[in-house]
């Protein structure tokens, strides 16, 4: 024990960096915790459209939708998810998953589809970007 309170004078700064450090991470930790939705990659999010009949969600613009889509997924742009627009009765009682470009808009659809009562919300990390990847097919219709 003494030791340790020699270690901690002889290298505050060490000691310092340490606990801001541990911090860091147990803040991370927290937030990571707290999130009332989950993130899910491509094998968890196809489980979830086949064994549960989760609705899959596009929240990018209706032009990049139009592009190519996950194959049956809905078009629902972020600017009205958080303006409120967005019809919201038929997903609040099936898991719904949810995706972007690249995962970052989604996981603020995700909270705000959370907030407004959707019970189970999971954001398809890396988005469609993740899809293209594993040469996964699109659908353009």
């Amino acid at each position: 024990m003494s030791q340790l309170v020699e270690f901690i004078g002889n290298h505050p700064f060490l000691v310092s960096l340490f606990l801001v450090v541990l911090f860091l991470f147990l803040h991370t930790l927290y937030k990571e915790q707290s999130k009332a939705f989950q993130n899910v990659n491509i094998d968890q999010m196809t489980r979830l459209v086949n064994q549960q009949n989760a609705q899959v969600v596009d929240v990018r613009p209706k032009e990049a939708y139009a592009e190519g889509h996950i194959v049956n997924a809905i078009n629902m742009p972020l600017a009205d998810i958080i303006a409120g627009k967005a019809k919201l009765d038929k997903l609040k009682k099936k898991p719904v998953v949810v995706y972007c470009q690249m995962g970052k808009s989604s996981a603020q659809a995700s909270k705000n589809l959370t907030e407004a009562g959707v019970e189970s919300v999971f954001n398809l990390q890396g988005g469609i970007n993740s899809w293209i990847t594993e040469k996964l097919p699109l659908s353009k219709a």
